[in-house]
């Protein structure tokens, strides 16, 4: 009997796939909740209609149900079943937003460090676009095997004081398209700069596209062509519940819409529509759960809100 072929997802996300328990300021719980940064980002795409591939490390008891969940949503020939079991962590969140994360098994370099190049399905290597959130070796070595357009999420762990020059040198050595830190991060990498500078910084270092992300204050986008910045308002929802991988799923919904033909301001207001989606449940958004309609029109008032910088 014949194989089925199935097509070259068109956006691929590499990392780990996490199990979290979160726990929220006011001590409520949700637990055994589907995590992981690479998981958060293809659901942003997803939320867009996009079926993306995930190439990302998973344990030898992952849920049954979480398996079932990845496999609705996302092309799963490149998870890699480990011999360990599955990664799991606490997720915990004070009233400032900060969020501290501890390991509930022994056994976590394997999912810190997560899929690596020579993971990549070889149906994934002509996919025209790659979400990856690493760090300086990471980001280096998938550069080497992967071509298409490039997010680069920067681990929280390589944004510190002193470790701007490595930053330059990653985006002049690599043909990364989009560089996407969160607020916090580039300031510490920058210094206390404005929003605007620190776009204008980024830039400046060999960013093509700069996609900062500020939280309730939304996001500024900026290219490296016309040296344009651009605001994008974060989406107004009635409760924000959990801002767990927020950040990432506006990652993977602006990837989809560069990869769509989209403009870069309508890329951001499809990022920032997906993370309000994120906040508004618990772990990873579940785009069964999303009216079209009010994904749309979040979309278009997100759009007329927008300004120049």
């Amino acid at each position: 009997m014949t194989e089925p072929v199935y097509p070259t997802p068109r956006m691929v996300g590499v990392g780990a796939v996490f199990i979290d328990d979160i726990v929220l300021p006011s001590g409520q719980t949700y637990m055994g909740q589907l995590g992981g940064g690479v998981v958060h980002g293809l659901m942003g795409a997803a939320v867009w209609g996009e079926r993306p591939g995930i190439n990302a490390v998973v344990g030898r008891d992952l849920p049954d149900e979480v398996s079932r969940r990845l496999e609705q949503y996302f092309d799963t020939r490149g998870l890699i079943r480990l011999d360990i079991p599955q990664i799991r962590a606490w997720q915990l969140f004070e009233e400032d937003g900060t969020r501290r994360e501890l390991y509930r098994v022994a056994e976590v370099a394997p999912f810190i460090a997560g899929a690596q190049p020579a993971h990549l399905p070889e149906a994934y290597r002509a996919s025209q676009g790659f979400y990856l959130l690493q760090g300086f070796e990471g980001i280096q070595a998938w550069c080497k095997w992967i071509r298409g357009m490039i997010l680069w999420e920067p681990l929280q762990q390589v944004m510190i004081p002193g470790n701007r020059d490595k930053i330059r040198s990653v985006l002049y050595d690599y043909a990364i398209t989009i560089l996407s830190p969160n607020l916090v991060e580039a300031q510490a990498v920058y210094g206390g700069l404005s929003p605007e500078a620190l776009v204008a910084a980024m830039l400046d270092d060999g960013a093509r596209i700069v996609a900062l992300r500020m939280g309730d204050e939304g996001s500024l986008l900026g290219h490296w062509e016309n040296g344009e910045c651009w605001h994008i308002p974060a989406v107004a929802v009635k409760q924000a519940i959990d801002q767990t991988g927020a950040g990432n799923t506006y990652c993977g919904a602006f990837l989809w819409g560069l990869l769509n033909d989209k403009t870069l301001v309508e890329s951001g207001a499809a990022g920032a529509v997906a993370a309000s989606f994120c906040i508004e449940g618990v772990g990873v958004v579940n785009p069964n759960q999303i009216s079209i309609y009010e994904r749309d029109r979040r979309y278009h008032a997100c759009l007329a809100a927008t300004s120049k910088r």
